[in-house]
C-alpha cells in the first residue's frame, strides 16, 4: 500500500539561527487558509553543517524546499544547480525548491524588499537621491539590486568589516560606494533612505550602533530586522520624527512567491497576518 498521498508535503526555514524565525507562523497560517495537506518547520544548520542538511531534506521527495536565511544565503547559491536571474545577479539566495531532478535557488529578497518601500513612499522620487545601507550579507546584496533599479544619486555601504563593504562595491560597480565603520555617524548626512540589512539589532544580539543625529529630518528608515517588530533602531527613528518601515513587511512580501513555489498556489488573501506576526513576535518575548 502507498501511503505517500497521504503525508504532508514539508517546506521550512533554514538558518543559524533560526529560533527567531516567524516564517512557520506565517506559512502554517497561509497552509491553513488554502486547505493543502503540508507543514512547514524551522531546520537549524550550521555553517559547517548546512550542505549535508540541504541534501538529507532534499533525499525526502515530500520536501518541496526551503527559505534560507542568515548566514547560508550565499551557500544555498553555490549549493544549486541552476539560480534565477535574480540569484545570480545578487550572488546570494534565500529560496531553495526542486525543478525535476535539479537544485534550483531563487532570490525574492528583491522583490519583498521593494515592494513595501515603493508603497511606503509611494510619493517620493528616489532618483537622485542618496541612500546607505548598513551591512554587507546576503539581504545587503538583494537590497543593491533592488535599490539600483530606483536611480539613487549613490549607494553608501557601511558595514563592520569594511573589507566585506569593499567587496559589495567591486561587485556592483558604479553608482555603489563604502565609507569605513570608523565614519558611519557621518555619512548619514543629507540620505534620503537609511537601509539596515544587518542583523544588528536582533533579538539577542546588540543594537545598530549608529547615532541618527545627521540624518535628513525627512529620511525614511527601513529595518529589515523583524524581531523585535520595533527595533532600537526604529524606536530611535520614531522618536527623531523620522518615517520608519520594519522588517515584518519584507518578510511578508518575500514570503508570497515562495509558497507558491513550494506548494504550487498562490498565498491566500491575509489582511490580518502583519498583526498575528506581531502578536506572536510579542509572545516569543515574553
Amino acid at each position: 500500500m502507498n501511503t505517500t498521498k497521504q503525508q504532508p508535503m514539508n517546506a521550512g526555514v533554514i538558518g543559524d539561527p533560526v529560533e527567531h524565525s516567524l516564517s512557520p507562523l506565517l506559512y502554517t497560517r497561509w497552509i491553513k487558509k488554502t486547505g493543502i495537506h503540508a507543514r512547514y518547520d524551522k531546520i537549524h544548520a550550521t555553517p559547517q553543517a548546512f550542505e549535508k542538511t540541504v541534501k538529507k531534506c532534499f533525499s525526502s521527495p515530500l520536501f518541496m524546499g526551503m527559505n534560507v536565511t542568515l548566514p547560508h544565503k550565499r551557500a544555498a547559491l553555490a549549493l544549486s544547480d541552476k539560480a534565477s536571474e535574480a540569484a545570480q545577479k545578487t550572488g546570494a539566495a534565500n529560496l531553495l525548491v526542486r525543478k525535476g531532478e535539479a537544485l534550483y535557488a531563487e532570490n525574492t529578497d528583491i522583490e519583498g524588499f521593494l515592494g513595501p518601500l515603493l508603497n511606503k513612499g509611494a510619493k517620493r522620487d528616489w532618483r537622485d537621491r542618496k541612500i546607505v545601507v548598513v551591512g554587507a550579507g546576503g539581504a545587503a546584496r538583494a537590497t543593491l539590486v533592488a535599490l539600483m533599479q530606483l536611480d539613487p544619486s549613490e549607494i553608501v555601504i557601511i558595514n563592520r568589516t569594511n573589507e566585506k563593504a569593499a567587496g559589495l562595491v567591486k561587485a556592483f560597480g558604479s553608482g555603489v560606494r563604502a565609507e569605513r565603520w570608523s565614519v558611519r555617524n557621518d555619512v548619514l548626512e543629507g540620505v534620503a533612505l537609511l537601509v539596515n540589512a544587518s542583523a544588528a539589532g536582533m533579538r539577542g544580539m546588540e543594537p545598530l550602533d549608529i547615532k541618527l543625529d545627521k540624518i535628513n529630518a525627512n529620511a525614511l528608515v527601513y529595518d529589515l530586522v523583524y524581531a523585535p517588530t520595533n527595533t532600537n533602531l526604529l524606536k530611535r527613528a520614531k522618536a527623531q520624527g523620522l518615517s520608519t518601515l520594519g522588517g515584518l513587511d519584507m518578510l511578508i512580501g518575500q514570503a508570497m512567491p515562495s509558497f507558491k513555489a513550494f506548494f504550487g498556489i498562490n498565498a491566500p488573501a491575509d489582511k490580518a497576518i502583519k498583526s498575528a506576526l506581531i502578536k506572536a513576535e510579542a509572545r516569543m518575548r515574553q
